[in-house]
C-alpha cells in the first residue's frame, strides 16, 4: 500500500509502474478496480484528465494517481 502523504511525483515513481503514461479506459478500470461506467462518470466530472484520440479516450496515468491520492 502506498502512503497517502506521498507527493504526486513520489507516487508516480512507485505506483502503476507496469502501465504506460497514457492508458486506455480498460487499463484505468484495472488500476482503479471499477467498471467502465464509473470511469466514464469520472471523465465527465473532470476527475480524470483525458486525451481524445478520435475513437474514444486516453487517460493520463498521472490523473489516475492524483485521483487516488485525492
Amino acid at each position: 500500500m502506498v502512503s497517502s502523504n506521498l507527493t504526486l511525483q513520489e507516487a508516480y515513481k512507485v505506483m502503476f509502474t507496469q502501465y504506460p503514461d497514457i492508458v486506455k479506459v480498460s487499463d484505468a478500470c484495472e488500476m482503479l478496480g471499477v467498471g467502465r461506467k464509473k470511469i466514464y462518470e469520472l471523465i465527465r466530472s473532470k476527475q480524470l484528465h483525458t486525451i481524445a484520440n478520435g475513437k474514444g479516450y486516453n487517460i493520463t496515468k498521472l490523473s489516475v494517481i492524483a485521483f487516488l491520492l485525492g
